[in-house]
């Protein structure tokens, strides 16, 4: 379906489709609104909180889509990793990574997200501590820590994020753990 396409429906049109239990058309959905761009951020932070699950998480998914034209649903991204629903937290760490440095107000959330019990959320908000690069240098000493997940893809994804935010200050840590490439993965 074309951009000019999705322009021929509103975006509350889109929204009910978030919640289809077709996965095409969530697909549909989340691509419309993200060819959208800014004009669809307002409506998909209210989604956030819509009653259905498929929604929020969809709408978090089509926040990230967006990338930095979402800037403004930074809060509400943040206020998301502090949900129970665990893919809920993960979609909000992938958008706010996706987001960019223009995200770097969640700096803090992310932080503590790298603490979560769920893999996923550790390694998403590891990534978007990377991507959100040199504004997330808070965040150097927990990525370093994470350097000792029990999971691979944890570990990995936070070692490249301490590279992303400052090479500098990698660089002693990487050293060390080179040598145990195999474990970093």
């Amino acid at each position: 379906m074309s951009e000019i396409q999705h322009q021929d429906h509103p975006v509350s049109y889109w929204l009910k489709l978030l919640g289809s239990e077709e996965e095409p058309a969530q697909q549909q959905a989340v691509e419309a609104l993200s060819s959208m761009g800014q004009a669809a951020v307002a409506e998909l932070i209210r989604a956030l909180k819509d009653d259905d699950w498929q929604v929020r998480n969809q709408a978090a998914v089509a926040l990230g889509a967006i990338g930095a034209e979402a800037k403004a649903a930074v809060p509400a991204l943040i206020d998301v990793l502090q949900e129970q629903d665990k893919y809920f937290r993960s979609h909000a760490a992938a958008a706010l990574g996706k987001i960019g440095p223009e995200a770097r107000a969640a700096v803090p959330a992310l932080i503590k997200a790298l603490k979560d019990p769920e893999e996923d959320v550790r390694r998403e908000a590891a990534i978007a501590l990377g991507r959100i690069g040199p504004d997330a240098k808070a965040a150097v000493a927990a990525l370093v820590e994470l350097f000792k997940d029990p999971r691979r893809p944890v570990r990995k994804q936070a070692v490249l994020a301490v590279e992303q935010i400052d090479p500098n200050a990698a660089a002693p840590h990487l050293h060390f753990w080179s040598r145990f490439s195999h474990w970093l993965g």
